[in-house]
């Protein structure tokens, strides 16, 4: 045995083996190859095609800040795949707790009701969380440019209209949307 326990040659060739054995499961995005070896009973071909448990959060998990303004029975009824653990290092026992059910002054435990519900959905792949990204992306895009276009008809509206109280109510209604779409602090006097 070695001085140094990862440089020791039975870790070094259990670590070998390790890497050298493929899964014989396939992420739904798979390649071809891969999907077909698996369905044949063999490993996957390429490590990217692998199916993977992962405990990260996914791209569109909700802020901390989002979620403060719900309460824990909001929270259980998000999608089983913002359901994951975090560890709590502070709290004394340290635990592991899910990362949205909580409230003000309340935690729980992980696996929560929702992870133990949905079971495997809470490990979800990666490529359906980068959809349901892009596809709220693309939603927050769409209201955006129309919010841009209802807000330069109110301004041309209120530039051609001679009457103050009418532009005044106007200028409240750009304001009721600009403060609806979070960007209140664009406008101008």
């Amino acid at each position: 045995m070695t001085d140094y326990p990862d440089m020791d040659p039975f870790w070094v060739e259990a670590r070998a083996k390790h890497l050298a054995a493929k899964s014989s499961h396939a992420d739904p995005s798979a390649c071809g190859t891969c999907r077909g070896n698996v369905a044949a009973g063999e490993p996957v071909e390429h490590d990217g095609c692998a199916r993977r448990a992962t405990l990260l959060q996914a791209p569109d998990h909700p802020h901390y800040e989002l979620l403060a303004g719900f309460s824990l029975e909001d929270n259980e009824k998000l999608p089983a795949r913002f359901h994951v653990p975090v560890f709590d290092g502070c709290g004394v026992p340290n635990s592991w707790l899910c990362a949205v059910c909580w409230e003000e002054g309340e935690v729980t435990g992980w696996p929560c009701a929702t992870a133990q519900k949905y079971g495997t959905q809470v490990f979800s792949p990666e490529h359906a969380a980068e959809t349901a990204h892009a596809k709220q992306q693309a939603e927050l895009a769409a209201l955006q440019a129309a919010m841009a276009v209802a807000v330069q008809r109110l301004q041309f509206m209120q530039s051609t209209e001679p009457d103050h109280v009418k532009a005044a109510s106007l200028f409240e209604v750009e304001m009721g949307l600009r403060i609806a779409a979070g960007t209140q602090d664009e406008v101008t006097a």
